[in-house]
């Protein structure tokens, strides 16, 4: 139980930092890149997954 009190702790103070950070110029432009890299990844994997789904299918 008390793990699961840290946990929800460092996630709450990790959430609220983010929101600080977000807050400055600096911060945004991380997060847009974090962001961006992160919507590149999902792509690559959606595309990779549909192309073997073909290729087992017979397609």
């Amino acid at each position: 139980m008390k793990k699961l009190l840290f946990l929800a702790v460092g996630v709450a103070v990790g959430v609220l930092a983010a929101r600080k950070l977000e807050e400055t110029e600096k911060g945004k432009r991380f997060f847009d890149g974090v962001d961006s890299r992160t919507r590149e990844f999902t792509d690559a994997v959606k595309d990779g997954y549909r192309s073997r789904d073909r290729e087992l299918r017979g397609e």
